[in-house]
């Protein structure tokens, strides 16, 4: 994404500056600016709350797809650890995000008012975040649309409270109930695997991806998918190639729901883990947990219909 005059002035200031001079100085200048957005007029993007995005998603029967910061990242041309920084990639993002067609919601993080209702280290990170990127947010967004909450995959660690998530679980798990599943997902993820999140399908297959940079595989990926019954509901979970697959299929016919972070958040949340920790045979980036142990479940390779690697 191309910068403004200002932006590349504000890098070439922060990468003449000290990193030990930058961690004293940078947290004052977010919360400062933090603090200008949330009490003068600052335009904001309209987000629905968690409960209500879930309600119109399952009652309008909406295609899903999620941006977080990670997608912002890339349009901001840096590589993820598990996705490498890519132009065509990026393009694509930047492309879907903006789009606004009928049967498709696309969610952002609920981030834009008061942050209070976060635990104080993901406000730390918000306030981080938006101080960094809040420009490419600024470049891609509608101020006329109304984007569905993001943290709907997300919506138990990071909250302070958690009374309701159990309820929230299982109003998301509700879109898939009684349906015919295909997960695509990275090889490692096993999503499900230990849980019950998938016990109220009629079936599920899963496709599997390269855990890192499944955007090189995209084209075989793309291909593999078009086979899938459209009489069938897509969950995918891959990162930000999922974007991009998401949007493809959705084009195509298909509905699709981009699940990202649910399984981690609810592994946490039956094991009532007030932090992100390791979790048998998954693949976990967060906490730098990329080489789980093989997973021989018989339940779930016998799901697996195509491995794509």
């Amino acid at each position: 994404m191309k910068k403004t005059i200002p932006q590349i002035i504000v890098n070439m200031i922060r990468n003449a500056t000290p990193l030990s001079i930058r961690q004293i100085i940078g947290p004052h200048i977010a919360k400062t600016l933090y603090s200008y957005r949330m009490h003068l007029n600052y335009k904001r993007p309209k987000v629905l709350s968690i409960n209500e995005t879930l309600s119109v998603i399952i009652e309008k029967k909406l295609s899903v797809i999620r941006f977080g910061d990670g997608e912002i990242t890339l349009l901001d041309e840096h590589d993820l650890s598990f996705q490498k920084k890519n132009k065509e990639l990026a393009k694509l993002l930047e492309e879907i995000i903006q789009n606004k067609a009928d049967g498709l919601l696309i969610c952002i993080p609920g981030i834009w008012g008061d942050i209070s209702v976060f635990e104080p280290y993901a406000q730390s990170f918000i306030i981080h975040h938006l101080y960094r990127q809040a420009h490419i947010w600024k470049r891609v967004l509608s101020y006329k649309y109304v984007y569905g909450d993001a943290y709907i995959t997300r919506h138990y660690l990071g909250f302070i409270n958690k009374i309701d998530a159990g309820e929230t679980f299982k109003k998301f798990f509700s879109i898939w109930d009684n349906k015919n599943v295909v997960l695509i997902e990275g090889s490692k993820s096993r999503i499900g695997v230990g849980n019950d999140i998938f016990s109220n399908t009629k079936s599920v297959e899963r496709i599997l991806c390269p855990a890192e940079d499944a955007f090189s595989m995209y084209d075989a990926i793309l291909a593999e998918a078009k086979k899938i019954d459209k009489n069938k509901l897509v969950l995918i979970a891959l990162g930000p190639t999922a974007k991009v697959l998401a949007y493809d299929l959705f084009l195509l016919g298909y509905r699709v729901i981009d699940i990202g972070h649910i399984d981690m958040e609810y592994d946490m949340f039956i094991r009532k883990e007030i932090k992100q920790v390791k979790i048998p045979y998954k693949y976990f980036n967060e906490i730098n947990e990329r080489n789980p142990e093989d997973c021989t479940d018989s339940t779930y390779v016998g799901q697996i219909i195509k491995t794509i690697l």
